[in-house]
């Protein structure tokens, strides 16, 4: 069984989250899109200046996992409300994403869980997330954690690709943080 441990991220951990970034958004996504639209995303978006700012944005929260001392995985909430209308408080969960090697090994879920008590210290009431699409590995995940959906999402663009989205949403409440 392997051991995980989670940091809630900072600034000094822009290198190690630019590269999970890259590296985890090429392993979710390289039988969707090209490799030059992939390239390009990713030169564009996972920037070590853009993991620096995002990790000195006050509005954003960033847990980053690692296993035997190297990097994993990574989570992102971002104190954002949702376009669809919820009942209560809500934040985004913007960005959830692993290693392929730890695929199956129970990360994904730990750091849900994580994401869920970091919101329920909070009093927030709704976890929301847009999923691709076409990221039916993900759309797998948030289906076993119980999300809803609850609209259409942004277009999300990749190089010169176009994907549709959903919004999906999941109540927070004490029960079920304590229950996971």
């Amino acid at each position: 069984m392997k051991t995980y441990h989670l940091k809630i991220a900072t600034s000094e951990d822009a290198a190690h989250l630019a590269s999970l970034w890259s590296r985890t958004f090429i392993q979710a996504y390289r039988t969707v899109h090209t490799r030059k639209n992939i390239d390009v995303y990713c030169r564009h978006n996972f920037t070590h200046e853009q993991a620096q700012a995002a990790l000195s944005d006050p509005s954003i929260h960033c847990v980053i996992s690692t296993q035997d001392g190297q990097p994993c995985g990574f989570y992102t909430l971002k104190d954002t409300p949702c376009p669809h209308s919820l009942d209560g408080t809500s934040a985004e969960l913007k960005q959830i994403y692993i290693l392929s090697s730890e695929y199956g090994a129970g990360l994904g879920r730990l750091l849900f869980e994580d994401a869920m008590k970091a919101l329920t210290a909070r009093s927030i009431e709704w976890m929301w997330l847009s999923v691709s699409d076409k990221n039916t590995r993900a759309q797998a995940f948030y289906d076993k954690l119980n999300f809803k959906t609850i609209g259409t999402g942004p277009r999300f663009e990749v190089g010169t690709d176009r994907l549709t989205s959903t919004v999906l949403a999941k109540s927070i409440s004490r029960l079920a943080v304590d229950s996971i």
